[in-house]
């Protein structure tokens, strides 16, 4: 790792061939979802001095370096690595004094390949998970008056040979009257990825602003959206959902001062309605009513109502290539409250309780959160949390069945009835030997099944009708276990030595008992655990010292 000082603006910073094997665990979920699961960045470098690459949310650096995934036939087997191997990876940013925000990041990961088998015949071939990839953002931000600024940003993703290669620009204004009573915030953003072995491009557009007025109790704010059909940032972004255009608007009240009860209290109302820009429907719905306060003693409460007073239409969850089908969602309501003590008393609580109904016989969900925490000294200190949540009657995307045995005609979309369930216990804790070294415990069971009660075929109207004849065994169960155990000295500035006792376990089945002994028995099992031991040295070098 090299950290250079170009001048007492900007920051140059690099690694080469780094080892991110003591970087935090991902609290990886069972995903029923159309949708990818978003993680957090914990690799060091990802995270330290981006705040400029946050702008306009279009990076996404998980993206580098990111576990891998091939789509193999039912006879075939492979073992994937973790991850991408990165390389190189350089970030230059800072501001120079007329405010002009400069970030600069390129990052270069290998050619992976990995061999396949065919279970029938052992016959091997070789698969390519990912060509040699260069990652690169640009980012100039101009800030004026102290508080507004434009900014231009660009990302691009090279691939090595004939892999597609993208490249995403945006412009983005957040302006702000001088006494910072109304805001105007803005972006247009554009995609281009180019297929070079198809011969094809494909462009979009995704562009929005948002007005409001920012002083005083009373607050309002508005705000539209356009993203057309072929914008997409997944490359070096994450992005979910395309072909539409929204509106929303938001009141709010808040106390300047405190008050007598009251060191903080706000009340916001927020509405939401989003457009599919083919047809036309509704693709979302919402109303929130949130209430958020503070009292005298500094303990936080939060309450809130949520509506979808009409149905709406997702032309996501049937998973058609072009989204063509749709299923339509009921009306809902729900509520949630919230509540967190204050954290400067030895022992603190969170809690949360939220349920939903909807207008569709038998369907809602239930959720609880619970988390304790106890300071024992200045030096340990302990965190326990539980959240449970089960959706009742779900309707979500199955399969997909040739009902008629004619490979000419179109599948029908299998959707399935299912009750999902979820448990999560995490326990953290921190024993600070002295202000230089401390042990670290974190340690978290997630438990997740669906089981189907009956399957239906997705009609083009978005409604679905019994199918019978499907009865494929479409039941998940998710177990996942980590546990961290480390040391870390800070033994000189900015020089550490840490070590980490790692093990875990993660598995899938379709067939499984739904009792949580049997599932936490088995995601401890040592047959199914992982063990990871691992020492790191990182001694700072200052350059300028030596040069003296």
């Amino acid at each position: 790792d090299i950290k250079y000082g170009i001048n007492d603006a900007f920051t140059l910073e690099a690694i080469l061939v780094p080892d991110f094997g003591q970087t935090k665990f991902d609290n990886v979920e069972l995903n029923l979802s159309p949708f990818e699961q978003r993680f957090t960045e914990n690799r060091p470098f990802f995270t330290e001095g981006t705040d400029l690459f946050n702008k306009g949310d279009l990076v996404y650096s998980r993206r580098i370096g990111e576990t891998p995934d091939l789509a193999i036939a039912d006879n075939e087997s492979a073992k994937l690595p973790s991850n991408i191997k990165l390389i190189n990876a350089v970030k230059i940013s800072g501001r120079s004094k007329d405010g002009l925000g400069v970030g600069f990041l390129n990052a270069v990961t290998e050619n992976t390949s990995v061999q396949v088998t065919n279970t029938d015949t052992g016959v091997e071939r070789k698969a390519e998970l990912q060509p040699a990839t260069n990652y690169n953002v640009v980012v100039l931000d101009q800030r004026f008056r102290k508080n507004s600024s434009v900014t231009f940003i660009n990302t691009n993703v090279t691939r090595n040979g004939q892999a597609k290669d993208a490249n995403v620009s945006a412009f983005l204004f957040d302006l702000n009257t001088t006494k910072n009573t109304f805001t105007a915030k803005g972006d247009v953003k554009y995609s281009h990825l180019n297929y070079s072995d198809l011969g094809a491009d494909k462009k979009g557009v995704n562009t929005s602003i948002y007005l409001a007025e920012t002083s005083g109790n009373f607050r309002y704010g508005m705000g539209g959206k356009y993203v057309s059909k072929d914008f997409d940032n997944n490359d070096l972004g994450i992005n979910f959902q395309t072909h539409y255009h929204g509106f929303m608007s938001e009141l709010s009240y808040r106390i300047l001062n405190p008050t007598k009860n009251y060191n903080t209290f706000n009340v916001q109302f927020y509405s939401e309605t989003s457009f599919e820009n083919r047809t036309g429907k509704v693709q979302d719905n919402s109303i929130n009513l949130n209430v958020e306060s503070a009292d005298k003693k500094n303990d936080f409460y939060g309450y809130g109502i949520d509506l979808r007073p009409t149905v709406t239409y997702d032309f996501y969850e049937a998973r058609t290539p072009d989204d063509s089908k749709f299923l339509k969602i009921p009306q809902l309501f729900g509520s949630w409250f919230y509540f967190s003590s204050n954290y400067n008393r030895p022992f603190s609580l969170d809690l949360n309780p939220s349920f939903a109904i909807c207008n569709q016989k038998g369907r809602g969900r239930i959720g609880f959160m619970v988390e304790p925490k106890y300071r024992f000294s200045d030096h340990f200190s302990l965190a326990y949390s539980f959240r449970f949540n089960k959706s009742f009657n779900n309707i979500g995307f199955s399969d997909n069945f040739d009902a008629d045995n004619d490979p000419l005609t179109e599948d029908e979309v299998i959707m399935a009835k299912r009750n999902i369930t979820s448990f999560t216990n995490t326990l953290s804790g921190k024993y600070a030997l002295n202000e230089k070294m401390s042990v670290n415990l974190n340690i978290r069971h997630y438990w997740s099944y669906a089981k189907n009660s009956a399957f239906y075929a997705l009609q083009d109207s978005g409604d679905i009708s019994p199918e019978n004849n499907y009865i494929a065994n479409n039941d998940s169960n998710f177990n996942t276990w980590n546990m961290d155990l480390s040391y870390s000295w800070w033994f000189a500035p900015g020089s550490q030595i840490s070590a980490l006792y790692r093990n875990s376990s993660s598995f899938y089945e379709n067939e499984f008992r739904s009792d949580f002994s049997s599932n936490f028995n088995k995601a401890i099992d040592n047959n199914f655990l992982n063990h990871v031991f691992s020492v790191s040295v990182r001694y700072f070098i200052d350059y300028n010292s030596l040069k003296n």
